[in-house]
């Protein structure tokens, strides 16, 4: 190589560097979009929005969300994949996107862990076994021994094919071995409609989707799908305790950005975001949603919960047989 060519390429990387150096130090310089891949009403949604609204308060800058469902979050995670790598677009996500996905469809418009650069864990998500106050249940092993009786008879919604929603209740299904219909529905809201309106008689829903219903006596909670109880509902059993032994399952929430984006940036959101759900009274609201507040998330640990992840969701998947196209 010439001494003209060593010189050009030490230039350009002097100037890459730079530029990723000028980037980092003036971030944000522009409004900051958070990407949801469910409706609007889901437990994503409204912590994203929560947190952006911290976030536009403590920067003087807009931190916006927006909504583009479909496909199990797939089609939000191909957006912000493919966006550019400078943490103005932020894929707020459970993990169904890193740890589900894969191997429920055959071919993924993006690779989590290729694609995606971690940035922090907010929150862990246990789901809710709800059923319409008409169901002459009051426990779980009531509803096991009812749904026994109707084999092929009673549905289930979840908020679409493969969401976490979808799976748990797969495990609750084969667990008691039972025969039930999937419904999936196009968000939380929905699902949670779908059952209060009795078109379907389970939902292994999220607290945010049903507590307004389960107050108004519109709907009951039989139990909580981890194996923690609820800091929401302290006095629910968990399926552990009622009859499932072992029973744990949950969903991560947290923030990814497009692969390459520069580690100042990244460091920038893990502080802000992590300063917004610190708040007492936004940790008090992500408490009173019936979800397990994470603390001190670093991209790192977020990245080592990731593959632990798609580890073990890849073993509940292969073993409930579920694919999508």
């Amino acid at each position: 190589m010439s001494h003209a060519s060593r010189m050009s390429r030490i230039i350009l990387a002097l100037a890459a560097l730079v530029s990723t150096h000028a980037l980092s130090q003036a971030f944000p310089s522009r409004p900051v979009k958070f990407v949801i891949g469910f409706a609007t009403g889901g437990t994503p949604d409204v912590f994203a929005r929560l947190i952006s609204q911290k976030m536009t308060e403590a920067w003087g800058m807009p931190v916006l969300v927006e909504n583009r469902p479909g496909a199990t979050g797939n089609i939000a995670a191909e957006l912000v994949a493919k966006s550019p790598a400078d943490g103005y677009t932020i894929f707020y996500c459970d993990s169904a996107n890193w740890a589900i996905n894969p191997w429920l469809f055959a071919k993924l418009p993006y690779d989590p862990f290729k694609d995606f650069a971690p940035v922090i864990l907010t929150s862990i998500l246990p789901t809710y076994m709800t059923v319409h106050p008409s169901m002459p249940v009051n426990t779980v092993a009531e509803f096991i021994a009812y749904a026994k009786q109707r084999p092929g008879k009673l549905a289930y919604a979840t908020p679409g094919a493969g969401s976490i929603h979808h799976i748990t209740t797969e495990v609750f299904r084969t667990s008691a071995g039972l025969d039930m219909v999937h419904v999936p529905y196009k968000g939380a809201a929905a699902g949670a409609q779908a059952v209060l309106a009795g078109d379907v008689q389970l939902g292994f829903l999220s607290y945010t989707a049903v507590s307004p219903h389960v107050t108004a006596g519109k709907l009951k909670i039989l139990a909580v799908s981890t194996a923690q109880r609820s800091t929401a509902l302290p006095n629910l059993p968990t399926l552990g305790e009622s009859g499932l032994p072992g029973f744990d399952m949950a969903s991560a929430l947290g923030a990814l950005v497009p692969a390459g984006t520069p580690r100042d940036v990244i460091n920038k959101l893990n502080a802000a975001i992590g300063a917004a759900i610190a708040t007492p009274d936004l940790s008090a609201k992500f408490t009173g949603f019936g979800v397990i507040n994470v603390a001190n998330s670093t991209p790192e640990s977020m990245g080592t919960l990731m593959r632990a992840e798609y580890e073990k969701f890849g073993k509940v998947v292969k073993q409930s047989g579920a694919k999508l196209d």
